[in-house]
């Protein structure tokens, strides 16, 4: 009688590559400056309140809440109250994986949402924190030489738990990745963009952001990248929801509400810099976006 084979599989491979983790604790006011980089980042709150911009869209996070940032993605944090977070990056090697990370258009879950999730971050932290907190100090066989039984052992354990805390991390890459695949699935560009699209969309917002403080215009941007306006402004739109004029004009606002609140900038000096045309017109698209005028703004700032 041959063998029943319940299931045989000649080779089981899903990359993931992870190249940083952090739990950090940091004060009101702390902010990480505007960056990109080309792995996904997932960063959840646990204590505080986060304020995190993501491509000049502004996410408030509370305790539980976690968020995605797509790969390329501009993107910077800053604390409203003192707060502990929880972050790692990770890259995915399967392209249908991928493709659910990069194009989800609403990359924010909420604690009330999916406490499961939040429950798997603590659950992490508890039983893998303090030796992650150690690795980061250096480990104590890291430069000694290996001569001991006990040594040995001692760095074959060190080497078992990274195991665990990696296997760990692939479970919540797993979580996420059937998040946003089912809870979501209705808000997932997947059929709408192509690669292509999504790619020049991710250059144009980077464009966009290196030259914020310049004079910019459409035009000279489709020039930049190649392509005729039209299909710029619909790649753009059908990527973040909006035009490339309008991402523009929300960037120069938030980094206007940055200078209201470090500086004592007058209207007229925030508008010069930040390439309004007047006071006048840099006052009209500020409240348009933040719903108060800039001076108000300010006001509220210093009273908190």
């Amino acid at each position: 009688m041959g063998m029943d084979n319940l299931f045989i599989l000649d080779n089981l491979y899903s990359a993931i590559r992870l190249p940083g983790i952090e739990y950090a604790k940091q004060l009101a006011g702390w902010t990480y400056p505007n960056h990109r980089h080309p792995f996904f980042e997932y960063i959840v709150c646990v204590e505080g309140v986060i304020h995190q911009w993501v491509s000049g869209q502004l996410y408030v996070l509370y305790p539980g809440d976690g968020i995605i940032i797509g790969s390329d993605m501009f993107h910077q944090m800053e604390m409203m109250e003192d707060c502990s977070f929880f972050v790692f990056h990770f890259d995915v090697e399967q392209s249908d994986i991928h493709a659910i990370f990069q194009m989800s258009a609403h990359p924010i879950i909420r604690h009330a949402e999916y406490p499961e999730l939040y429950e798997r971050v603590r659950q992490f932290l508890t039983a893998y924190g303090e030796h992650l907190r150690l690795i980061s100090r250096g480990s104590p066989l890291s430069n000694k030489v290996l001569s001991s039984q006990h040594d040995i052992r001692v760095q074959m354990e060190h080497s078992i738990k990274l195991l665990h805390i990696h296997s760990s991390l692939l479970e919540l890459v797993g979580m996420l990745a059937s998040w946003f695949l089912q809870a979501k699935e209705g808000q997932l560009t997947l059929a709408q963009v192509k690669p292509s699209q999504l790619k020049l969309a991710r250059e144009a917002a980077y464009w966009i952001e290196e030259h914020l403080l310049d004079e910019v215009r459409m035009s000279l941007l489709a020039k930049h990248l190649n392509v005729h306006r039209t299909h710029l402004h619909h790649c753009f739109k059908s990527v973040y929801g909006t035009s490339p004029s309008d991402f523009l004009r929300h960037v120069r606002i938030r980094e206007a509400k940055l200078l209201l609140t470090t500086t004592d900038w007058s209207m007229e000096k925030i508008a010069l810099t930040l390439r309004f045309s007047s006071s006048a017109h840099f006052s009209r698209a500020f409240r348009s976006v933040v719903g108060m005028p800039p001076l108000q703004f300010r006001q509220h700032a210093k009273e908190k």
